[in-house]
């Protein structure tokens, strides 16, 4: 065998000892790699590290304050609609609910904002955070169930509002989880301040539900009067905490904010409520109050919602630092790294190149030049190993790389030697089967002959149905003898030299199955079969029939059907009742029709199977086997325009003129040559004689 490259050349005195490419791939990957990880560890690992976890952390104290802003906006909306709902206790469950009805809504709508919030937070290992928003995302349903209570509850005005100021301030201390988790001092003081804000604001609004309440209802009681001012003095408490604690430039924002006439008037209604205790009547206006606490309230979430901006601009400028701390560690690691690349590049380049080169020479050969040798060697029996050319892979390096290509090479050359050894024993094979196949038929065709001529002769007819089963026997060997020129390729001796009726064609493949009885002929259509392919059909056609019978109870039929399709061609079908076959057998069965495998012993167990996909594929027929609806297996054979046609004029088997019942059924044969009407004691006989006869004469021409 002859090599289109030589192999690679010894070092010379023109190539160095000590060339990059010589040396072990051991030391080059440790070169390669070693460098650039050890520098990166000792100067950027750790910055880096250090930078990207303080940038997390960060991002989670913003993702907190959205959430601590949209609960802001979520504790004034369910402070809003307790004040309401405090209205409607104290006047008695009834009157317009409209308002208080778009609160409960708006309430609703922040609380889908807050959960859609939560829901983007890294709970991590922290246990108290994870349990905080759950109690956000818990919110929705507690809400619910205090409306329901207190619609169909006989709830008096303190306790719903201690049940309302109870749920806030379980939402309250959920939102107070900023501190745990804040490590930055500033966005820590501003944190604060806001919380001990937000508790400001919760009493004055609890003021407002309770007043509210009972100026509506029109008297006072100890509790709801002691309530009264403990939310007044709470609130006093944590202004002046919150003054105390706050920046300077919030607590001037206050003053300058919660201030005016309705404040001074707010604590003025209050004073009168509270002084006029022991009446049995309140002589203030409960609108009027509600109104005035609720401006008040406005001026008090201003400076709320102006507490959680500046939240929020610090910790906007604490993620820029953070950022801008990874930009520049990243930055320094990554000129140390180019800088390492402009050392190791020589290095990479003494590996990379000579493994590209390997693997495009190494994919070439598996996608194209190696199965274009297997082809050729499969298409022609002449092919010479000394004549086909086995490139070098190129690579002349002395290296391990170039080791591993030098037994490429060699491993080339041996598949090659091997495709051409096993298509010269293919080629044996085939002709050995060739042979057999001619050896056999010939004799078949004597025996077949000789029966005739005993038939002919013949009046007994115990005798006759003996010669008509060893008939019978013949026909099947000569099949199995046509199987043998199938499996090498080769096409059988036999033509038909006219268009044959598709009905005889189906009968004739019948009379090549063993349980020929079995089968029933129904729906046959009036059309011509080229006489070209009539054999292969029937062999085809025969192959299923037997498939069918084989594998389904001796007490069940198989039914064959045909019609001719609008496009051309025709449509046959062999269903029968047998075992049936799974979807995934099905699937392989109807690839190796399609795909027909290379002869090994697997396709003489599925000899069937093999013979009609060669069958098929050299005339243009689909088979397709299918389940059927019920049980079995139903094979559809797709015979094309070119090979069917609409039933013309034609002659029957030579000499011999075929005759039906008036349900399609061959009953018998009329013999020209005898004149003589011949009773046919099972239906198939004549058919085989009719096929035999017209090879006979077909290879006379």
């Amino acid at each position: 065998m002859r090599a289109g490259g030589g192999r690679r050349p010894s070092p010379g005195s023109n190539q160095a000892a000590f060339a990059l490419s010589n040396w072990s791939v051991r030391t080059q990957l440790l070169a390669v790699v070693l460098i650039p990880i050890i520098t990166a560890l000792v100067l950027g690992g750790l910055r880096i590290c250090s930078a990207v976890q303080n940038t997390q952390g960060i991002n989670n104290v913003r993702q907190l304050v959205r959430i601590v802003d949209k609960g802001t906006g979520l504790l004034e909306e369910i402070q809003d609609e307790r004040d309401l709902t405090a209205l409607y206790v104290a006047a008695g469950r009834t009157g317009d609910t409209s308002r208080l009805d778009t609160q409960r809504s708006q309430v609703d709508a922040a609380l889908a904002r807050v959960r859609a919030e939560a829901a983007h937070v890294h709970r991590g290992t922290n246990p108290v955070l994870a349990t905080r928003l759950a109690v956000l995302d818990a919110s929705g349903g507690k809400v619910a169930s205090l409306r329901h209570t207190v619609a169909h509850s006989k709830m008096r005005l303190l306790s719903m509002v201690k049940a309302y100021t109870a749920l806030i301030a379980e939402l309250t201390d959920a939102l107070d989880l900023l501190t745990p988790d804040i490590a930055h001092q500033t966005l820590a003081v501003r944190a604060g301040a806001l919380t001990t804000f937000a508790h400001a604001t919760e009493e004055a609004s609890r003021q407002r539900a309770l007043l509210g309440g009972v100026l509506t209802q029109g008297h006072f009681d100890s509790d709801e009067a002691q309530g009264l001012s403990l939310a007044s003095r709470q609130q006093q408490v944590l202004t002046g905490e919150f003054l105390a604690g706050a920046p300077p430039v919030q607590r001037q924002f206050y003053e300058r904010t919660v201030t005016g006439s309705d404040v001074n008037k707010a604590e003025m209604l209050q004073k009168q409520a509270l002084a006029q205790q022991g009446t049995s009547r309140l002589r203030l206006d409960a609108g009027e109050w509600f109104d005035t606490m609720t401006s008040k309230l406005e001026l008090m979430r201003l400076v709320e919602k102006r507490l959680v901006g500046s939240v929020e601009d610090e910790s906007s400028r604490e993620q820029h630092q953070a950022e801008r701390s990874v930009f520049i560690s990243s930055l320094v690691m990554l000129l140390i790294l180019l800088l390492t690349f402009g050392v190791t590049h020589v290095l990479v380049q003494s590996i990379v190149g000579p493994l590209r080169t390997l693997r495009a020479s190494a994919l070439d050969i598996t996608e194209r030049r190696l199965p274009e040798v297997v082809r050729l060697l499969r298409g022609s029996s002449d092919a010479q190993p000394e004549v086909i050319e086995v490139e070098s892979t190129g690579i002349n390096s002395t290296d391990e790389i170039g080791g591993v290509a030098d037994a490429f090479d060699d491993v080339h050359r041996d598949s090659v030697r091997l495709a051409f050894e096993q298509a010269q024993l293919r080629g044996r094979i085939n002709a050995m089967f060739v042979n057999l196949s001619q050896r056999s038929q010939s004799l078949v065709e004597r025996q077949l002959e000789l029966i005739d001529h005993l038939e002919s002769g013949e009046q007994d007819p115990d005798l006759l149905a003996s010669l008509f089963k060893v008939d019978h026997l013949a026909t099947r060997m000569r099949r199995n003898g046509e199987n043998l020129l199938v499996l090498a390729g080769e096409e059988a001796g036999r033509r038909w030299r006219a268009p044959v009726r598709l009905v005889d064609v189906l009968r004739a493949a019948t009379s090549e199955v063993e349980q020929y009885q079995r089968v029933q002929l129904r729906g046959l259509v009036t059309a011509d079969v080229d006489g070209r392919a009539v054999n292969d059909i029937v062999h085809l056609i025969a192959e299923l029939l037997e498939n069918a019978t084989t594998f389904s109870s001796p007490d069940t039929e198989v039914l064959v059907t045909s019609q001719l399709l609008a496009g051309g061609g025709a449509k046959v079908e062999i269903q029968d009742s047998g075992i049936g076959m799974t979807t995934k057998d099905l699937e392989e069965a109807n690839d190796r029709i399609l795909n027909p495998p290379v002869v090994d012993v697997a396709v003489a167990r599925r000899m069937g199977m093999f013979v009609v996909g060669r069958l098929s594929g050299r005339h243009g027929i689909r088979v397709q086997l299918r389940g059927s609806s019920c049980q079995g297996v139903t094979a559809v054979v797709m015979l094309p325009q070119n090979l069917v046609r609409e039933h013309g004029d034609h002659m029957d088997p030579p000499g011999l003129s075929a005759r039906y019942n008036p349900e399609g059924r061959l009953t018998g044969w009329r013999n020209y040559d005898t004149t003589e009407q011949l009773d046919e004691s099972a239906p198939a006989k004549r058919a085989y004689r009719a096929r035999r006869h017209g090879a006979r004469s077909a290879s006379k021409e």
